[in-house]
């Protein structure tokens, strides 16, 4: 089986496929993944893209299953045309993966997504809500439509003693992820916490966004870190309390299930598919789209509550985790790719 990739900003799809090479599946199914977009300057986008065109012909004959993980960008689609023109042309398996959901409304009208919707023997979706929309949006794909979570890695027992006074918001700093909102609800509450620090963690809009925060007076209770990785995000995460999402639009968030797995408490918008998992009030506190004044509720409600926020952390670790653990996820996959397999026999 053979994954192909296409790079979404912030890395969610790579940081997907990086977790599914860590389930047993990979190895069963002699998975290879075939990367053909990177988040870098256009030389790499380009040298990237070529590189997957030109690699394509000498390994696709080796599987019987093309994993597409990929947007209804146009670009995207189009930098995969290859492996998708070449795995038809051989009759082998397609799946397509569609990491979006909100978003998918804005693309009924994208003739080149049908197109590659309709030479899919599966579509993936990532959560059960898309699968019901995407029925309605897209009523000629007579394709075959399965819900397959995003997985995370479970981390053992949550060390509440390393918890610190801070509140994180993972995202790209952009429009669609609500972060004016963040910024206003903190103005509103900040002063009546000067032991509580925010930090804004991802790239994007950073420096338009610092600004504004700065103009709030948010400057010394709030820090913008861009885009980490490795070590020292892992330890943001663990000293973190709580865990912020305002976006309008996602499709799955991994963000959300970073927080519950490394124990931050989360404030987050209906968004994307969380609605198949959420419960206000057990594994996150549930803030409207876009009202300010009711997320700096929310957040003051778990900043000044020890025992709220406790009872959130162990719920969300030890009964939502499970269900997208590394486990479960593969033997989603598996059953999928089992079927497959028994009809290109």
């Amino acid at each position: 089986m053979m994954v192909g990739s296409a790079e979404k900003s912030g890395g969610g799809v790579s940081s997907v496929l990086k977790t599914m090479k860590r389930m047993p599946i990979w190895k069963q199914y002699n998975c290879y993944w075939l990367g053909t977009q990177i988040q870098r300057n256009y030389l790499w986008k380009l040298w990237y893209a070529l590189r997957g065109a030109v690699i394509t012909p000498f390994i696709i004959w080796r599987y019987d299953i093309i994993h597409f993980h990929t947007t209804p960008d146009r670009t995207g689609l189009a930098i995969q045309l290859p492996q998708l023109l070449a795995a038809k042309m051989l009759r082998r398996k397609v799946i397509v993966h569609i990491h979006m959901g909100n978003q998918l409304a804005d693309h009924t009208r994208n003739t080149f997504f049908r197109w590659w919707l309709k030479r899919a023997d599966v579509i993936v979706l990532l959560a059960r809500k898309w699968q019901k929309v995407f029925g309605e949006l897209f009523p000629d794909i007579k394709s075959v439509t399965r819900v397959v979570y995003n997985a995370c890695e479970a981390q053992g027992e949550i060390n509440l003693r390393e918890k610190r006074n801070s509140i994180i918001l993972m995202a790209f700093m952009s429009e669609e992820k609500g972060i004016d909102i963040m910024l206003k609800a903190w103005r509103e509450i900040h002063a009546r916490h000067p032991l509580w620090h925010v930090y804004m963690m991802g790239q994007g809009k950073v420096d338009h966004y610092r600004h504004l925060s700065e103009e709030m007076g948010l400057k010394d209770s709030m820090t913008f870190t861009g885009y980490i990785t490795g070590e020292e995000r892992l330890r943001m995460l663990r000293e973190a309390s709580i865990s912020v999402m305002c976006s309008y639009a996602e499709g799955f968030p991994m963000t959300v299930l970073e927080a519950w797995t490394y124990g931050a408490a989360v404030v987050t918008t209906p968004v994307g598919g969380l609605p198949d998992v959420i419960e206000d009030g057990r594994n996150c506190l549930v803030t409207d789209f876009g009202n300010e004044k009711m997320l700096a509720q929310k957040l003051e409600k778990l900043m000044t509550n020890n025992s709220l926020r406790e009872e959130m952390v162990r719920y969300s670790h030890d009964v939502m985790i499970p269900k997208f653990s590394l486990e479960a996820i593969n033997n989603q996959l598996q059953e999928l790719y089992r079927e497959l397999s028994k009809k290109s026999v």
